[in-house]
């Protein structure tokens, strides 16, 4: 085929969302575009509109309101709060702070020749003072649902078979003792010689 023939190359065409859209989907994160006349002296900048993303196992369990009732102690903002600052701690103390992409020298695993920042060892330092905190099975259905992403009612039927009917009540009762957990170790980090 000569040049001549060739079809010009059209520009895709813009994404409008996801494929299928599901009812965890919501459009409510910024993103960042390239603004310039060309990719050369293009600038970063925030786009108008609002990109798709799914919302997390614990984000649909308090938008549906099984974080609210139960015990009278707190309240289901307390431990929605309580879920994310725990999912944030433990995305921090998971992530690596490298890629594939700027590792210098690769042996045996890839990583293990990378020390940690200094945020993620107080990120894990902190989560262990959490876990601590906690009993066995909150800490498992803790884990599960606000680290790593689990359904509650998958974590739940997992760490405790006996729960079958009430999960919305047995991961409250796991978030009430997350808050309760916070709060021994913010106390624990104020006592004078801690």
């Amino acid at each position: 085929m000569s040049k001549s023939k060739r079809k010009p190359r059209s520009t895709p065409p813009a994404i409008e969302g996801p494929a299928k859209i599901a009812e965890d989907h919501v459009q409510n994160r910024g993103y960042v575009i390239a603004l310039g006349e060309s990719p050369a002296r293009a600038k970063p900048a925030i786009a108008p509109g609002k990109a798709w993303r799914r919302l997390s196992p614990l984000e649909q369990a308090y938008l549906r309101g099984q974080l609210g009732g139960g015990s009278a102690r707190h309240d289901a903002e307390a431990r929605f709060q309580a879920g994310q600052r725990y999912g944030g701690m433990f995305a921090l103390a998971q992530a690596t702070g490298r890629d594939s992409t700027n590792l210098d020298k690769i042996t045996g695993s890839g990583a293990s020749s990378h020390s940690i920042s200094d945020s993620q060892a107080d990120a894990i330092r902190r989560l262990i003072q959490v876990d601590m905190a906690l009993g066995v099975r909150d800490r498992a259905i803790i884990r599960m649902v606000c680290g790593e992403g689990f359904f509650p009612s998958e974590a739940v039927r997992q760490v405790c078979a006996d729960y079958k009917h009430t999960i919305p009540a047995r991961l409250r009762e796991a978030l009430d003792a997350l808050v309760e957990a916070f709060e021994a170790t913010r106390r624990e980090r104020r006592r004078p010689g801690a």
